[in-house]
C-alpha cells in the first residue's frame, strides 16, 4: 500500500534544509580573512600617507633653514675685511655665548665664527648632547650706491671724552642710520663700531652704551679704550691713521634654543628701531634637535671647531681664531624631529638633511 502523501512530504523537507554550522563559520572566517586584509592595507597606506604627509612638513622647514645659511655662507667676507674686524675684549664670547678667551686684548670678528657644541636643548636625550653655532659678516652693498663712505684725516671729539665724533666728506652720511653696523677702515686697522647718532654737517657719533657692547671711550686707555683716536707724534699705539673710510656690514647668526627652535638672529642695521630691537631672533625651523656644522680649511683639514689649537679645547691659550679666516668649505647638518609620534613605532619621526657649501668669499677682499 502507497502512502503519496508522506514521500511528498519528505521530499519537501529535503529540498528546504540550509548551510550547515561548520559551513557558516567557514564562510565567516573568509569573510574575516578578507576584511582583515582590506584592513591591513588601508591602515599601511594610511600610515604611509601620514608618514609621507610628516616628512615633507619637516623637509620643507628643514630644507628652507639650510638654504639660508648656504645664502649667507656664500656671502660671508664679500667687501669684508679679510682678517676680520677688531672688536673688544670678550664681544664675541658676550654676544654669541662661545667660551671665553684667555686673555685680555681686543678679539677678531672674522667673516665666519664658529662655536662647537655649544647648546643643549629639551628634544636632546642628554645633557652631554650639544648643538653648533655659526656667525657671518659681509658688507652691505647697497649702502651709500656700493661705495665707501670717506672719512676726512682728522677725527673730532665731541663735548663729552668718551665719545668720538668723525666727519666725512660732502653727503657721505647721506644713507646711514641709528644703530648701523659699521666697518671703520684704514691703512693701520679695521675697527667694527656701531652708530650711536648722525649729525648735521656729515658728522656721526660713536659712543660707548651701545647695544651690543662695540663701542669703546674715545679717553680709554690700552685695548679698553677706542682704535679711532688719531695717531699722532704722541699717540702712536690704540689709534688709528686718516684717511680712513666706512662701511655699513652686516651680522648674522645661527644657532638652536632651548626649546628646539632653529633660528637666525640679525644684529643692528634696524633703522628707527630702539636699541632693545637691536639684536632680532627670527624663527626658521621648529622642533630642531640637532644642528652640526663641519669646516674643512685651506690645508685640507676637517675639522668641527677652527679656532680650537693643538689642545682641541676652546678658550686656552692655544687657542687660534684667526683659523677662521682659513674655512674654505662647510657642511651643515640637521636633525629635525616631527611633533606627531608615528603610528607603528610610538616615536617621533627624526630626518636628518646635510648639505656642503662653499665660503668663496674669505679668499679675496671686495673693495
Amino acid at each position: 500500500m502507497r502512502i503519496e502523501g508522506a514521500t511528498t512530504e519528505s521530499s519537501n523537507k529535503k529540498h528546504q534544509s540550509g548551510f550547515s554550522l561548520i559551513e557558516v563559520l567557514v564562510a565567516m572566517v573568509i569573510f574575516l580573512i578578507v576584511t582583515g586584509a582590506i584592513y591591513g592595507l588601508l591602515s599601511i597606506g594610511s600610515v604611509s600617507k601620514n608618514r609621507s604627509s610628516r616628512r615633507t612638513n619637516i623637509l620643507k622647514n628643514a630644507r628652507a633653514a639650510v638654504h639660508l645659511i648656504g645664502r649667507d655662507a656664500l656671502n660671508a667676507g664679500l667687501g669684508y675685511h679679510q682678517q676680520g674686524a677688531i672688536v673688544p675684549d670678550d664681544f664675541l664670547s658676550t654676544n654669541f655665548q662661545l667660551p671665553a678667551d684667555a686673555d685680555t686684548e681686543r678679539d677678531i670678528l672674522t667673516a665666519v665664527v664658529a662655536g662647537n657644541d655649544l647648546f643643549t636643548n629639551d628634544l636632546q636625550s642628554s645633557t652631554t648632547e650639544r648643538t653648533d653655532f655659526v656667525a657671518f659678516a659681509y658688507r652691505d652693498l647697497d649702502y651709500f650706491n656700493g661705495s665707501a663712505s670717506s672719512i676726512d684725516d682728522t677725527v673730532n671729539v665731541s663735548s663729552n671724552p668718551d665719545w668720538t665724533r668723525l666727519e666725512t666728506k660732502t653727503n657721505h652720511t647721506s644713507d646711514m642710520n641709528q644703530h648701523d653696523l659699521m666697518l671703520i677702515e684704514s691703512d693701520s686697522s679695521q675697527v667694527a663700531v656701531m652708530v650711536s647718532s648722525v649729525l648735521p654737517n656729515d658728522r656721526f657719533d660713536i659712543r660707548p652704551g651701545d647695544p651690543l657692547g662695540l663701542n669703546l671711550p674715545h679717553d680709554g686707555t690700552g685695548s679698553g679704550g677706542s682704535l679711532l683716536k688719531k695717531c699722532t707724534p704722541t699717540v702712536t699705539e690704540h689709534c688709528t691713521t686718516y684717511l680712513a673710510s666706512a662701511k655699513r656690514f652686516f651680522l648674522v647668526s645661527y644657532k638652536v634654543k632651548q626649546d628646539g627652535t632653529l633660528v637666525r638672529t640679525l644684529y643692528g642695521n634696524n633703522a628707527g628701531a630702539p636699541a632693545s630691537e637691536q639684536v632680532q631672533e627670527r624663527p626658521l625651523a621648529y622642533n630642531v634637535k640637532d644642528l652640526q656644522f663641519t669646516y674643512l680649511l685651506s690645508d685640507g683639514t676637517v675639522t668641527d671647531d677652527p679656532a680650537a689649537g693643538p689642545d682641541g679645547i676652546v678658550g686656552t691659550v692655544d687657542d687660534r681664531p684667526n683659523d677662521f679666516n682659513l674655512i674654505r668649505q662647510f657642511t651643515v647638518s640637521l636633525e629635525v624631529q616631527s611633533t606627531e609620534l608615528d603610528e607603528q613605532t610610538g616615536q617621533p619621526e627624526l630626518i636628518r638633511l646635510s648639505a656642503t657649501f662653499s665660503v668663496r668669499n674669505l679668499q679675496y677682499d671686495l673693495g
